[in-house]
């Protein structure tokens, strides 16, 4: 390691920990002049230099007198410190820049944009005076804010601005990060990938690569450095941190922003919701996954849907909404393909937080998580790969999310978490409204006021009403593995969800022998019965439950603009016995 001695200026050079001194450290954004290694080793010119007030020497040596003053004999500073036209040299510096703002004695902020002499006279508030500064948004000060325990924040003319836990709240409102972290009470690890990630989602770099680079201390990576490899760097970064650690939340990005569906191509995909996502609470151990020459090999339970071709894998991580309940959701990814080899989904929607637990009376009384516990190991490759084997047959899947004007705003979507238990779906009403490739049902069919006999003997013909922005319908399934074969209907309602409104489900009981005209008298006694007017979200009847309380936005307004996640269970009493309830 090399440092400033802040008495002569010169340069020293220590080798092993247990000779480092305690030195002071800083932390700036480079401008136009800076100092260099070259420049600070030639005594003429850096005496030429520094006489002349060069910037990029200036705060070097007002650094050097703020480390004199704090009785310490050494400083570190990045422009000069490291011989750049080293390769070697430069690529240990990065690598090992995380441990060394992590034992400075001190860090200095420099914040050159920030003008002392405005903050004097206006008596501006400091946070204004920060918000804006240009250090707040550059990649490689992220783990320079991180990883010193004792950080001091300059203005432009060195004028003291405060401590970094005295302006917590302030970095916290500015950067995102949590205050506990910034205090040092909650270790690094301890924060999810997504998490992290989501705290360098607005920073930028100069040049591309660095965007992985400047985040290897943060994940506790060492890597080598190869200049000229673009966005593959990022992608290696990500690669690199799956070897080490068992954290799904690497997955939990948005993948229509990004260039890659497998990877997250800049960390910028992760801040939508990567600040929320937390390790699972459960402290379930995650099986190992890893990259293979063929993609992703994972193993997690997987949510069945009436598509053959769309599953839903569920994440060992969890979004939380809000802090104060810490009300979790189980994040899903959506995927497509089959036989063990899937790609990840961007339509209808890249992620999905399957809500998983509750503070309301009604919650407590239902079964929170209705996943199966069984889990599947499984490939996800990139497009390419599995476009190749299954394109013809997906091609027919995907044109089901093709958005079709006569349908609504809103729809429900299909799923399964402990499988199909034997039943297959028999049929929906209004059958129109179902969409069996996408496992979407999208109810167009408002209730009934009136049951009528048709004028030919045929079916009877529900009267819809039309004073009433409520439509639903009704999917039955069937189990032809037992004799008589069983039946169980699901009725599902809802009202326009765009403007506050609600939705319901229920387990509706269906004769063996039942008939069309059964089916269509049975949805009118629901509506006679105004079970779409009471608005539960879960019922369970016999060995049968349904629950719908997840709702989310599609990307696209593709089949619909917004969706409840529907789970249909067939084996309640495997449930009671798994949880002991």
């Amino acid at each position: 390691m090399r440092l400033i001695n802040v008495g002569s200026l010169d340069l020293e050079e220590f080798h092993g920990a247990a000779s480092i001194p305690k030195y002071a450290i800083l932390s700036h954004t480079w401008g136009p002049a800076e100092a260099s290694f070259q420049d600070w080793t030639k005594a003429l010119a850096r005496r030429w230099k520094i006489a002349t007030r060069q910037p990029g020497f200036a705060k070097v040596i007002l650094a050097c007198k703020q480390a004199r003053l704090d009785r310490l004999h050494y400083l570190w500073v990045d422009t000069v410190c490291i011989d750049k036209s080293s390769s070697a040299e430069l690529s240990e510096a990065i690598n090992s820049m995380y441990a060394w703002y992590a034992q400075a004695h001190i860090c200095y902020v420099y914040l050159s944009d920030v003008d002392s002499r405005h903050h004097d006279n206006n008596k501006v508030d400091t946070l204004d005076l920060v918000r804006k500064s240009r250090w707040f948004t550059r990649g490689w000060t992220l783990q320079e804010l991180l990883a010193p325990s004792n950080i001091v924040f300059y203005l432009k003319d060195w004028q003291l601005l405060g401590t970094k836990n005295a302006l917590a709240v302030l970095i916290s409102e500015v950067t995102g990060i949590d205050e506990v972290c910034l205090h040092k009470r909650k270790r690094l690890d301890e924060y999810s990938i997504a998490q992290r990630m989501a705290w360098a989602a607005n920073r930028q770099t100069t040049r591309e690569e660095d965007m992985a680079y400047c985040l290897l201390g943060i994940f506790g990576i060492n890597m080598p450095l190869l200049y000229g490899e673009g966005s593959k760097a990022f992608r290696r970064l990500q690669e690199e941190i799956i070897k080490v650690s068992d954290d799904h939340s690497i997955f939990a990005f948005d993948t229509d922003l990004s260039e890659e569906t497998l990877f997250a191509h800049h960390p910028h995909v992760f801040a939508s919701r990567g600040n929320r996502i937390h390790p699972n609470f459960a402290l379930q151990i995650t099986t190992p996954f890893s990259m293979t020459n063929a993609g992703l090999s994972i193993t997690t339970p997987l949510i069945q849907t009436l598509s053959p071709y769309w599953v839903l894998a569920l994440l060992n991580c969890v979004e939380v909404a809000d802090a104060s309940t810490m009300r979790r959701s189980q994040i899903c990814l959506p995927l497509f393909g089959k036989d063990g080899r899937f790609m990840r989904a961007r339509t209808p929607v890249c992620l999905i937080s399957k809500q998983l637990d509750d503070t309301s009376v009604d919650f407590r009384d239902e079964i929170q998580d209705l996943t199966t516990r069984e889990e599947t190991s499984y490939i996800i490759s990139y497009f390419s790969r599995v476009y190749s084997i299954y394109g013809t047959e997906m091609d027919v899947a995907l044109k089901g999310f093709d958005f079709a004007s006569q349908h609504r705003a809103e729809g429900f979507m299909l799923t399964f978490p402990r499988g199909m238990a034997g039943y297959q779906l028999y049929m929906a009403f209004p059958p129109q409204d179902n969409r069996p490739s996408i496992s979407f049902f999208i109810p167009t069919d408002p209730p009934s006021i009136q049951l009528l006999p048709s004028s030919d003997g045929g079916s009877p013909v529900l009267v819809p009403s039309t004073e009433t922005s409520v439509v639903r319908g009704v999917m039955i399934f069937k189990n032809d593995t037992v004799q008589p074969p069983h039946f169980v209907g699901v009725y599902l309602a809802l009202e326009g969800l765009e403007e506050g409104g609600e939705w319901t489900c229920k387990i509706l009981p269906i004769p063996a022998d039942f008939t069309l005209f059964d089916v269509v008298e049975l949805l009118g006694a629901a509506d006679r019965n105004g079970l779409h007017e009471k608005w539960t979200h879960y019922h369970r009847l016999g060995n049968a439950i349904v629950a719908a309380r997840t709702r989310f936005q599609t990307l696209a307004g593709e089949p619909c603009k917004e969706a409840i996640m529907v789970e249909v269970v067939f084996d309640a009493d495997t449930i009671f016995r798994e949880q002991d309830l």
